[in-house]
């Protein structure tokens, strides 16, 4: 099978559950207009730009955040290596780093479709969310598809750490503390200490969500985010190949 056929597999695999995915992206939304509620009653002495601004931030960051948080738990490396299964992904002509990105990529543009794009929708129809300057747009989804590498070579490496120790659950729950403390869905880097506020602007974590939404609303130089995103790929995916090539010469299997 191709990357790209692997890609479709996982679409195809997820269009399964489309219903119960509705149900998903409803809760979902509803959490995000919770959110958006908290904030509006947070800045309710504040000018109204600034309150729909902050409810555009939230809503938008909630409809990324199915592309450039909630991946599959380790990039499936866990359930792979659990079942046994990770010993045929070794055997085909692709490196596991290369299966796995297509495989995720599948997975969150199934995501992007029937998830992101339902929920930003609703915000725009419910919520009267901003709309981005149209000079924007290429900025904004390039740097949502720079978030989305950030954010699968981050699983990617929590993935890594199955193939070693059998468990992810340690790895996963800090990395979703870190991303909920540094992500900037919760509280935007402007909202932090001064000294504070350019160290968690470019940091990894940032670039999954504080960056893209930045961009969105314009409160973000384009060309500063996403070079401090496009660094962080590249020295992710460093990092990815060798714990890779290290972790993948003595792989013990639990299932098969």
């Amino acid at each position: 099978m191709s990357l790209f056929g692997l890609s479709k597999t996982a679409f195809k695999r997820n269009r399964i559950y489309v219903f119960n995915h509705m149900i998903n992206t409803l809760g979902s939304f509803i959490f995000g207009y919770v959110y958006s509620c908290v904030w509006t009653a947070l800045l309710h002495d504040k000018p109204p730009s600034q309150v729909r601004q902050m409810v555009t931030y939230v809503m938008v960051n909630q409809a990324s955040l199915w592309v450039t948080m909630f991946l599959p738990y380790g990039c499936f490396l866990y359930e792979k290596t659990r079942e046994g299964t990770i010993s045929f992904d070794l055997l085909k002509p692709y490196s596991l780093l290369q299966l796995s990105l297509f495989e995720v990529g599948g997975h969150c543009f199934y995501n992007l479709l029937f998830r992101s794009l339902p929920i930003f929708l609703f915000s725009i129809f419910l919520l009267q969310i901003e709309l981005p300057v149209p000079k924007i747009l290429l900025p904004y989804f390039l740097s949502l598809f720079l978030a989305f590498l950030v954010s699968f070579f981050l699983n990617y490496i929590v993935g890594l750490w199955a193939l070693k120790f059998f468990n992810i659950s340690a790895a996963q729950n800090t990395y979703y503390f870190l991303m909920n403390l540094f992500g900037g869905f919760f509280l935007p880097a402007e909202y932090f200490p001064p000294a504070l506020r350019l160290v968690i602007s470019i940091q990894p974590f940032a670039c999954s969500g504080y960056i893209p939404s930045s961009i969105y609303l314009g409160r973000l130089n384009p060309v500063f985010g996403i070079t401090v995103q496009a660094v962080w790929v590249f020295v992710l995916w460093a990092v990815c190949r060798i714990i890779t090539e290290k972790v993948t010469k003595d792989i013990r299997i639990t299932g098969g």
